[in-house]
């Protein structure tokens, strides 16, 4: 398993990228208008999921906000045993920043995971279909394949779907096991970081500190368990130990 943030940027070219889309440094707004939208999605087709993800992370650098994705690698292989192309996919992900600016980050970054409307999945579908091989099946199969696809398609952002369909060779019409691997590998980073924003910065557990009664406990137990050591060290050990007296009990209690 890796630990590496994602991609490096050139800034101007981010910078561009974000202000043709709605994410213009600096901006703290609530994310793109519904006019916008339009707009982010056919800049995410032309861009694609590389670079929509450097994008994303850009955005979050310029608000102090950075991310470390976690990979892992996947070896598959075929029906006869046959091994398969190996590919990394994205497990999960840590965030770090103030709670407001991360989110600040999600409010803007929300639209990058919108997918392509229907009838464009369907369109992307019927080039596929073109351009690779298939067995000829009558207009009924037909449509319901396509509506099977694009279903399922479109819980995927819409560069991500492009890029799986069109961008891959497919010399053969892939079943939905072969896309649904193509798009969980280009989708994985987003979502990983996308997830991190929604869940916040990690925190640090805080131990309770003990009760007036658990102090009580715990001098009576030093007092039980030392009786002949002196008292500024009775003291200093009350003081020592931040925990209970049935934890004190079952530990190596050491004096100054």
């Amino acid at each position: 398993m890796s630990f590496k943030p994602i991609g490096q940027t050139a800034e101007t070219a981010a910078r561009r990228s974000q202000g043709a889309v709605g994410l213009s440094a600096g901006s703290h707004g609530s994310g793109v208008s519904l006019a916008d939208t339009s707009k982010v999605i056919d800049w995410m087709l032309k861009a694609g999921p590389r670079e929509v993800d450097k994008a994303l992370q850009s955005r979050a650098s310029s608000l102090n906000v950075n991310f470390a994705v976690r990979f892992e690698g996947r070896y598959p292989s075929g029906p006869n045993g046959e091994r398969l192309p190996s590919y990394t996919i994205a497990t999960g992900c840590e965030v770090g920043g103030s709670e407001e600016s991360i989110a600040a980050v999600l409010a803007q970054c929300e639209v990058l995971e919108f997918p392509a409307p229907k009838r464009k999945i369907e369109q992307w579908l019927a080039e596929l279909s073109v351009i690779s091989a298939k067995r000829a099946d009558d207009a009924a199969s037909e449509a319901l394949r396509v509506e099977a696809y694009a279903a399922r398609l479109s819980r995927y952002p819409a560069d991500v779907v492009k890029a799986a369909l069109l961008d891959r060779p497919w010399k053969f019409w892939p079943t939905w096991a072969e896309l649904e691997r193509v798009c969980e590998e280009l989708s994985s980073p987003r979502r990983a970081m996308m997830s991190a924003l929604r869940a916040g910065p990690k925190r640090e557990e805080e131990r309770r500190g003990p009760t007036d009664e658990e102090r009580a406990r715990i001098a009576a137990l030093i007092e039980e368990r030392f009786p002949g050591i002196p008292q500024e060290w009775k003291d200093a050990a009350k003081q020592k130990f931040g925990c209970d007296a049935d934890e004190l009990s079952a530990m190596e209690v050491k004096v100054p």
